[in-house]
């Protein structure tokens, strides 16, 4: 059970409205970690607008991220960040057996391209945003400045998710 309770949806206040209305059209839903964060419609907004950034929007193609987003939830160990974003990976296209080999570290499926990102996310995690120059300079290699900020950035955040969903005890949805 989620130590802080969601703001439901009868107690959606118009100063909510503006994101929870992003959330169902790019979600399909409100995700109980938004719902916790509503608490404080600042912090919602602020953690809603560099998600949508980092996510939804930018240059990169959303499975891709997914694919990373759901490295880092793996790696953090956050059931919470795991369901969703392995839900929102399939639905986006990633196949099962492409998750399955991610989970285990193993890219040599993903080409060369793909394979730098997780490579480098699982760098990031592990070293606490130390990152070694051989794994960045593979992943400069494929992509350009701002795309190499769009993934840190995805990693960033996905680690701040984990982080809330464990703090606040979140069950997936």
């Amino acid at each position: 059970m989620a130590r802080i309770p969601p703001v439901a949806p009868a107690n959606e206040s118009a100063e909510l409205k503006t994101v929870f209305d992003q959330l169902r059209a790019t979600r399909g839903s409100v995700p109980g970690m938004y719902r916790t964060l509503a608490h404080q419609p600042a912090i919602l907004a602020a953690h809603r607008a560099y998600f949508h950034a980092a996510l939804d929007a930018g240059v990169l193609p959303r499975p891709f991220k997914e694919k990373i987003a759901w490295r880092v939830a793996r790696l953090r160990g956050s059931e919470y960040s795991s369901t969703s974003h392995r839900r929102y990976a399939l639905r986006h296209g990633v196949a099962e057996a492409e998750l399955a080999a991610i989970d285990r570290g193993d890219y040599t499926a993903l080409p060369p391209r793909e394979s730098a990102a997780p490579n480098f996310a699982e760098a990031m995690v592990k070293g606490r945003g130390t990152v070694d120059d051989a794994i960045y300079a593979a992943l400069s290699q494929h992509f350009n400045p701002a795309e190499i900020v769009e993934i840190a950035a995805l990693v960033g955040i996905m680690e701040l998710a984990s982080s809330l969903g464990a703090v606040f005890e979140l069950t997936a949805d």
